[in-house]
């Protein structure tokens, strides 16, 4: 049987480090990153989950999948390769491409919810 799943935007229980930013991508800072996925397909291609960082600049290379933020805190400038610059904040969503190439300057610690799909989900 199926159930809904409660996804919890604060006192997250059972965070662990992530290691989502490539180390050779990071620019500055210290990542110190930590997440909690909440639900996974069988499939895997699917999952939706929260994700915190503290203040660190780092190059994302070809996103290895569509993503779906959701800030709950924080504040981020998104610099795309082209030069064009995105800012979010507290409160903004946004979707990042799969296949996407740019810096993420965290200018403030964030705490997001996330929904990914994963490229194998488009070759099923």
């Amino acid at each position: 049987m199926s159930k809904t799943t409660r996804i919890l935007t604060s006192n997250v229980p059972g965070l662990e480090p992530t290691d989502y930013i490539p180390v050779d991508g990071i620019k500055s800072g210290t990542p110190n990153e930590h997440g909690r996925s909440f639900y996974a397909d069988q499939t895997g291609q699917f999952d939706a989950g929260y994700w915190e960082c503290d203040v660190n600049k780092h190059h994302i290379a070809a996103s290895p999948y569509d993503e779906f933020v959701y800030l709950l805190e924080g504040q981020i400038d998104v610099i795309h390769d082209d030069g064009s610059v995105e800012s979010y904040k507290t409160g903004d969503s946004f979707i990042m491409p799969r296949d996407c190439n740019c810096t993420w300057d965290v200018k403030a610690p964030v705490r997001k919810l996330y929904v990914v799909l994963t490229a194998e989900a488009y070759q099923g």
